[in-house]
Order: C-alpha cells, then sequence, then structure tokens
C-alpha cells in the first residue's frame, strides 16, 4: 500500500486497491465505472425523511424534543422502481444505497455530481465524513430550481472523495445507520450553560 501525504486524494488505482483487499468498504458497488479518477459515485437509497410543514411553528434547538421532530419529520420509503417527488424549495432527507465503512486513516467528503446539480440539486450541505465512519451516509436533499425533480432510488446523485488523514484512535460508534437519520438538535448540551437559573 502506498503511503500518501495526508490530505492527498485517493487516485482509483488506490481506491481499487484498498476497496478490493477490504480496507474500505463500499457496498454494494453495483457498475464498474462507479470509481472514477478520484471519487466513488454514490447512489440513492430507498429511503427518505419528509417534512411535515404544519406539525410544528418553530425548530427552537434549546427547546425542542424528540417527540417534536417525529411530529415535524417522517420516514417513507420508495421502491426501486418508482420515484420520489423533490419539489422547488423543499428540503428532505435520503441515504446512500451502499453501505460505506472507512479506516481510520481515511476520511471523506460528499459532494453533488454535476449533472443533477445543474438540474438544480443539492444533496449535502454537511459534507464531511469522518475516518472510522460505518454505515449509510444521510444525503441532504435540496430542490434550488424551478421545477419538480423525480429522484429515483439507485440513481448516482453524488459522489464520494476520499483522502488520506492523521490516523485516530480507534472510537465506539453509538450506532451504525442503514438509513437516512432524524436530526438530533434535542441532544445539545449547550443551552442549558446559557439559561438563567
Amino acid at each position: 500500500m502506498n503511503i500518501l501525504p495526508n490530505g492527498a486524494v485517493l487516485t482509483r488505482e488506490t481506491l481499487v486497491g484498498r476497496i478490493a483487499s477490504g480496507d474500505i468498504v463500499i457496498s454494494p458497488l453495483l457498475e464498474d465505472d462507479q470509481i472514477g479518477d478520484g471519487s466513488v459515485d454514490i447512489r440513492l437509497g430507498t429511503q427518505f425523511i419528509v417534512n411535515e410543514r404544519p406539525q410544528l411553528g418553530e425548530l427552537d434547538p434549546a427547546k425542542i424534543t424528540s417527540e417534536d421532530i417525529r411530529r415535524y419529520q417522517r420516514m417513507v420509503v420508495v421502491p426501486f422502481d418508482q420515484k420520489f417527488t423533490l419539489h422547488p424549495g423543499s428540503f428532505s432527507l435520503g441515504c446512500t444505497f451502499e453501505f460505506i465503512s472507512l479506516p481510520n486513516d481515511v476520511a471523506g467528503f460528499v459532494l453533488s455530481r454535476s449533472r443533477y446539480g445543474r438540474a438544480g440539486l443539492l444533496i449535502a450541505t454537511a459534507t464531511y465524513v469522518h475516518p472510522g465512519w460505518k454505515g449509510c451516509l444521510t444525503l441532504e436533499l435540496e430542490n434550488l430550481g424551478e421545477v419538480p425533480i423525480g429522484l429515483r432510488p439507485g440513481s448516482r446523485v453524488g459522489q464520494l472523495v476520499l483522502l488520506r488523514a492523521e490516523r485516530i484512535a480507534d472510537t465506539r460508534l453509538k450506532s451504525i445507520p442503514v438509513g437516512p437519520t432524524f436530526t438530533s438538535l434535542e441532544e445539545d448540551p449547550r443551552w442549558t450553560r446559557f439559561s438563567r437559573k
């Protein structure tokens, strides 16, 4: 295995070798051309979290509860032969079809693919993937265009760029997500530090 400087993007040759060895897991890879010259195309899964606008008047991180979030967001499943319609100005959460497992010396960035980006689709607002990550990535889907976009499970909506990072110590994961993850605003502990006694 070649030793790359920190921050160096993993090329196709390196990606193919590390995936073949099981060091990096991106599964299932369905087509040979999913691995590009410096990225891996990622596909849209079947699960989406949609917002229920009338159900919540305000998202206040200092006061929100997990029950509020479940009233505001709900999970829907779209079969592979159907589509999820994302309307202009709307926001939903999706996930990757691929399960991803990174070693402790590889980090990643999720980017929109230009063919979808040019149609107005933004797939990630929180793009960083930590070293040691395991699970399906949540994709933050936003339609910035003027017309609805039909999103079909299995579509290559994004790309994962992997780069070498400083090796981190092994960390215990709280969970390994296999679908989109609801917001966890209610778990932010900082608000109590600013409240009046």
